[in-house]
């Protein structure tokens, strides 16, 4: 018998509750977890380990999330990125991320709808 595939998820997020929440509920549907909490221990933890999905907050201190995508030289195959916020997501910031964000979730992202993008986002 196959042994499941492991998908390896980094969330960054400032917010402790957000993060501890997003990482709970994606561990209770057999995701492996990794934790950052502002966007400069996000790159950190990127340069140490490969991501098959990154959830990154785009307002954090230190780094905020787009200064992470635009920094970030991931080892192939790259992560599939997801953009989160409480506000809107400009015209203006999706051009300038282009084709390295695979979704944006807009905060608080329903615990559904969170599992079912960092699930289509891990088959990619």
């Amino acid at each position: 018998m196959n042994e499941p595939v492991k998908v390896l998820v980094l969330v960054a997020d400032d917010n402790v509750g957000i993060r501890d929440t997003t990482a709970a509920i994606l561990m209770a549907v057999g995701y492996t977890v990794t934790e950052a909490e502002d966007g400069e221990a996000a790159l950190e933890t990127l340069t140490q380990q490969s991501f098959d999905v990154v959830l990154l907050d785009v307002q954090m201190p230190r780094r905020n999330g787009i200064s992470v995508v635009e920094a970030m030289i991931p080892e192939p195959p790259p992560p599939m990125i997801m953009m989160v916020s409480a506000y809107d997501f400009d015209a203006d910031l999706r051009e300038r991320l282009g084709q390295k964000v695979f979704k944006y979730l807009k905060k608080p992202v329903p615990p559904k709808e969170l599992i079912e993008a960092v699930h289509q986002a891990a088959l990619r």
